[in-house]
């Protein structure tokens, strides 16, 4: 049984903020990114988790195409990135600002390249480690300028009210976690296969851990 919440927390864990989402009304502008990504997140993750388990779902014979779902974690990655900066950027810190504006363009230039001349985007093999493990870096470099600059600005607001607080608290644990598995996942299948899978594990529930991060966002009323 938990083998089976574990296998399946990538569907799950979005539906935690989705009652919320729905339910609240006139979000504030730095949220609707957030919203966009649970929805993209879960169609996404339900495609994956779907071929990922196919023998198991008794689905009819796929086409080649959707053997492997390692081009819809590439594509997460890249949907997750872009609409996580836009999060940021949209919270206004004036802190950094243009760095944090020209990030994204940055990495899809990267991805572009790496995807071009070095690695296969529909790699039924492996999803991108380079991808996700860049997407990793940035995200945490956006989380880190986020609590300097709460450090470095004189607020009475306390903490826990900040404007995202909540979803960069989910979201560094998130990529804190992930970085060093998305970074050596490659090496890990190569060397011992069991231990890979299982590692995974902790992305897996440093994802759910964001996703009640992101409930708990839109269930508050502090949020403008």
């Amino acid at each position: 049984m938990i083998r089976f919440l574990i296998d399946w927390s990538e569907v799950w864990g979005l539906l935690i903020p989705l009652p919320f989402i729905i339910k609240r009304k006139n979000i504030p502008a730095f949220l609707k990114p957030i919203r966009l990504y649970v929805w993209l997140a879960l169609f996404l993750n339900i495609i994956a988790t779907c071929i990922w388990k196919r023998n198991f779902l008794h689905l009819p014979e796929l086409p080649h195409f959707f053997q492997s779902n390692n081009f819809i974690y590439n594509i997460h990655s890249i949907i997750r990135l872009l609409l996580f900066s836009y999060f940021f950027i949209l919270l206004r810190q004036r802190f950094m600002h243009r760095v944090k504006a020209m990030l994204p363009f940055v990495f899809i230039i990267l991805t572009c390249i790496n995807f071009i001349f070095f690695e296969d985007f529909f790699n039924h093999n492996m999803f991108s480690n380079r991808l996700l493990a860049t997407e990793a870096a940035i995200l945490l470099f956006y989380c880190l300028q986020y609590y300097i600059y709460l450090t470095i600005e004189d607020r009475n607001t306390p903490l826990k009210k900040q404007d995202g607080f909540w979803i960069v608290t989910g979201l560094s644990f998130f990529v804190a976690s992930s970085f060093f598995i998305f970074l050596f996942y490659t090496y890990l299948t190569q060397e011992n296969l069991l231990f890979a899978v299982d590692i995974f594990d902790v992305h897996n529930i440093a994802y759910i851990f964001l996703c009640i991060c992101i409930a708990i966002t839109f269930y508050r009323r502090d949020d403008k």
